[in-house]
């Protein structure tokens, strides 16, 4: 069965360095998502991360963004997942942080959390409302240490992961693999997305050489891990590039 775990305000605007493996809340859900696979709890399957809205009350770093951690699982081992990341953020979040998570099964999301994660990305949203919602649903839910105030983008970040049409992968097997040139037969071997295609829809010929640039960011699109892609300039040793 599938989770969805979803994670948030685990770093603070004073130690929001993104080189710092403790406050960095990417490298957390990362750190979380391969300890759950270590101890046998989950298959990590991919991390997803979501923007949600800035404003000058809201307490973030850089950028207000949420992860969401999709698990392979079996149902029986929910309560240790769930303890396991009650664990995880208690000791690895940035010690002035206000970390949250949310925690559900695939089947246990609804339009509700859906429209829950939208609205986090373009109003202020209140805790209190992320709890009482995340219970109606079914949805194990808790703020950590501080004001707790990350249940609001953890179960944003759920939402809008289930919804299939927001967000980018941060990290999926193979991933970090992607430097240089390769064609989609030589990329088969290593990584699997659902389409490589342009924003004009074009999908190159199995082929066709790809450049991989740094940071390479699949995206999310009716629910599928979709490559996008763009015609290399005229003249290059390769027909398309990231």
């Amino acid at each position: 069965m599938y989770f969805l775990l979803g994670i948030d305000d685990t770093d603070s605007p004073m130690s929001g360095d993104v080189s710092s493996a403790v406050s960095n809340t990417a490298t957390l859900a990362l750190t979380l998502g391969n300890q759950l696979e270590s101890t046998g709890l989950a298959r990590l399957l991919n991390i997803s991360c979501h923007q949600l809205f800035e404003h000058p009350s809201i307490d973030h770093t850089s950028t207000n963004t949420a992860y969401c951690i999709l698990l392979d699982s079996d149902p029986q081992k929910m309560r240790d997942i769930d303890m396991t990341t009650r664990l995880t953020l208690r000791s690895q979040s940035a010690a002035t942080s206000n970390p949250g998570y949310a925690l559900a099964a695939w089947n246990q999301l609804d339009p509700e959390v859906v429209a829950w994660g939208k609205s986090a990305q373009i109003s202020v949203m209140q805790r209190m409302d992320a709890i009482n919602l995340a219970r109606r649903s079914g949805i194990a839910i808790a703020g950590i240490t501080g004001s707790g105030a990350g249940v609001i983008g953890a179960l944003s970040a759920v939402g809008l992961r289930y919804d299939g049409n927001d967000g980018t992968i941060y990290w999926m097997p193979g991933l970090e693999k992607l430097h240089g040139v390769f064609t989609q037969i030589e990329i088969n071997q290593f990584i699997q997305f659902e389409s490589i295609e342009s924003v004009r829809h074009k999908h190159p010929a199995l082929d066709d050489r790809i450049q991989f640039n740094a940071d390479i960011k699949p995206v999310l699109k009716e629910g599928r891990i979709v490559l996008q892609v763009k015609p290399a300039e005229r003249g290059s040793s390769h027909e398309w590039q990231t």
